[in-house]
């Protein structure tokens, strides 16, 4: 189910199908219902005027379509060029999006086989009633449409907008955070297995990315061969043929081949469904390209980084956690590799440091959060939060010489300019 889940969030054109399928459906069975009922009621509009407007139902959702699939790649287009090429993956997943493009070309689909039906059946009836169960249905369905659009017009603003991508980066991270670092996990140890005999298995397809780990399959294998299973890539790793994937420790029974592929769902790119650093990631792809001289936009960083901090303090109150698989009876059966919170931190501060230390904002945020992370985080972290603001000052030194407009830029500001500390 898992798989299955990952690869239906991916294909989009799986519910566009399946909405045109029950369409057809439709149109062509509620006209025979609509004769089926004895005393139906019938609409006190001649059959031609029914045809007609079944007509221009399905011409108009045809042209329709091309309307919404515009809206869709303008905001794809404004989101890879202006943010991050990784965030158009997103819109694949949009339901407000996937119901956009399904339900005009259902209502297309609808609309077409009624009216042959209709057709078919006055022509074999020799009467001249218009189907109201029919009718009305096409009806509903235009409606709806149409406040599907009005939605979709919505949505398609607010994913332009960087206040409305950064709101649905983070309500997907906490999501993902709370998958691959469960609270109740935190105080669980990984066992060391390094001087035990093990059995590699190799990856042997096609070049792809892990997405991530079915944790059932996962299980599944180590039922089967009574060993620990271990993921060697990191989710999100790219995997050539030839790679180490899995390791499995004190196997009592030679694992199954297609049981042993099944643990890793891959991709043909980086998806966020078991990857909290790729949602880092993206958070800072928006900071620097908003840093970048064609772009020249330092508020954009400023609210990435509000919500780097965020995301960083969730993770320091949650790890060390993750990674562990655990059975039914709560026994660790195999782990995957996460990513510490040191290397979350590096993934999310270091570029916007090097790219930002030049830009008065990002300066001040930048001290804002260093001051945040000293005052949240454990004896072990601390030193390298305090590598990087002696990091940040001493690029700052190199870049302004005078030390009077070093004093400004080294004040802490969450807002970057024109805030308190």
């Amino acid at each position: 189910m898992f798989r299955a889940r990952v690869w239906l969030a991916s294909a989009m054109w799986v519910p566009v199908l399946a909405a045109n399928l029950v369409a057809v459906a439709l149109g062509i069975g509620l006209p025979l219902l609509d004769r089926a009922i004895g005393d139906r009621p019938a609409l006190p509009i001649p059959l031609s005027v029914v045809e007609q407007i079944m007509g221009a139902l399905a011409a108009g959702m045809i042209t329709f379509t091309g309307i919404v699939f515009s809206a869709v790649f303008v905001a794809a287009q404004i989101q890879t060029s202006s943010y991050s090429p990784r965030l158009a993956a997103r819109l694949r997943r949009d339901r407000v999006i996937i119901a956009g493009l399904a339900l005009p070309t259902a209502t297309a689909s609808y609309s077409l086989f009624a009216l042959a039906a209709i057709g078919r059946e006055a022509d074999r009836l020799e009467e001249d009633v218009a189907p109201a169960l029919t009718v009305g249905v096409a009806l509903a369905l235009a409606l709806i449409t149409i406040g599907t659009f009005v939605a979709l017009v919505q949505r398609a603003f607010d994913s332009t907008q960087i206040g409305g991508i950064l709101r649905g980066l983070m309500r997907r991270a906490h999501h993902v955070i709370e998958d691959v670092h469960p609270e109740d996990e935190r105080g669980l140890v990984r066992e060391g297995h390094s001087g035990e005999p093990a059995v590699e298995v190799r990856y042997e397809g096609p070049p792809a990315v892990l997405a991530s780990v079915d944790r059932a399959a996962l299980l599944r294998l180590a039922r089967q061969t009574g060993a620990f299973v271990e993921v060697v890539p990191v989710i999100g790793q790219y995997l050539a043929p030839g790679a180490v994937t899995l390791r499995l420790i004190g196997v009592e029974r030679e694992p199954q081949r297609a049981a042993a592929r099944r643990v890793l769902v891959l991709a043909r790119q980086r998806t966020m469904d078991q990857d909290p650093a790729f949602a880092m990631r993206m958070f800072v792809d928006i900071a620097i390209r908003g840093l970048s001289p064609a772009v020249n936009d330092p508020t954009t960083a400023v609210q990435a980084l509000d919500r780097i901090e965020t995301l960083l303090v969730e993770l320091h109150g949650r790890l060390p956690s993750g990674g562990l698989v655990l059975d039914a009876g709560g026994t660790a059966r195999g782990s995957f590799p996460v990513p510490t919170w040191g290397e979350y931190f590096d993934l999310a501060l270091i570029e916007i440091r090097h790219y930002g230390a030049g830009s008065a904002q990002v300066a001040r945020r930048l001290r804002a959060l260093y001051a945040h992370l000293l005052e949240v985080v454990d004896a072990p972290e601390r030193g390298r939060v305090e590598l990087e603001r002696r990091l940040l000052d001493e690029q700052l030194a190199a870049r302004f010489p005078d030390r009077e407009e070093r004093e400004i830029l080294s004040h802490p500001d969450r807002l970057g300019l024109g805030g308190a500390a």
